[in-house]
């Protein structure tokens, strides 16, 4: 089988509405990769021309994150040196690192610190040392341009007024956005929900920068939780990630009586 490229679409009930779900997080088919909908758009943009095979490759990864294990998966398989940046806490799962080093990924432990800090702190290392860099969460033209041909492709067969996902840096969310809505359209009353587990200006930001901004049709939103934490008392109705998705799905469910029309969450991970 591997990777699964036609994702099912679930229905389930929200105070009464049915909402849709999006069930990306099972892209991982029946390989030995997270359940996670990014996977083949960091495969892509880690083949391609952007990247020299014969250097090796450094990636800064957070706690809770599957960039690691994706990356040190495709990196075996296919013959790159990888090398895994990390904030060096004891908070760290140290099963989450063995994982990572089972493919024969060297780990870089890092001081911890802000993420702005530790991400200069290895773009540093890494021209000093002659690694290249992949840029955090994946934010190049390629990874976007993945988001935006899957995103239309599917909206092309199902229609829907308003997309509901996750935002961490925000990155996912610019080709999300190209693919949902009609952007040579000025009355366009459809709307992408991009719900914020870091700071909201940062996620505005990010879609700023890549000219995906339109207050009228995007609109990010955060919640009360922090982003690390899981949020025990709260329970979902599919398998969802406690750090990301769960809070995007909360919101939802504390926000759909707002929502006019029909109402996609689109699940990135479980």
């Amino acid at each position: 089988m591997g990777l699964n490229y036609n994702t099912p679409l679930e229905t389930y009930k929200l105070k009464g509405t049915d909402v849709w779900v999006k069930r990306d997080d099972l892209h991982n088919g029946d390989l030995d990769l997270p359940p996670w909908a990014k996977i083949d758009g960091v495969r892509q943009l880690l083949t391609s021309d952007a990247i020299d095979k014969n250097k090796p490759v450094v990636h800064l990864t957070v706690r809770g994150s599957y960039t690691g294990w994706v990356l040190g998966y495709y990196g075996k398989e296919l013959g790159y040196d990888i090398k895994i940046a990390y904030g060096n806490s004891k908070n760290y799962p140290r099963e989450s690192l063995d994982r990572i080093e089972s493919y024969g990924v060297e780990l870089v432990p890092m001081k911890p610190n802000m993420m702005k800090v530790v991400y200069n702190s290895m773009k540093n290392m890494a021209d000093e040392k002659g690694w290249q860099r992949l840029p955090y969460a994946f934010d190049h033209p390629i990874y976007h341009e993945y988001w935006e041909n899957k995103t239309k492709v599917f909206f092309e067969e199902n229609d829907f007024d308003n997309l509901v996902v996750l935002g961490g840096s925000g990155v996912t969310s610019v080709g999300m956005i190209k693919g949902f809505l009609d952007l040579d359209d000025f009355l366009m009353k459809k709307k992408v929900h991009v719900i914020s587990t870091s700071a909201i200006l940062t996620v505005v930001n990010k879609l700023k920068q890549w000219e995906t901004y339109f207050p009228s049709n995007v609109i990010v939103k955060d919640t009360p939780y922090d982003f690390y934490d899981e949020m025990d008392f709260y329970e979902t109705p599919f398998p969802c990630n406690t750090y990301w998705d769960k809070k995007a799905w909360w919101w939802l469910e504390n926000n759909i009586d707002k929502l006019k029309g029909k109402t996609l969450f689109w699940n990135i991970g479980a």
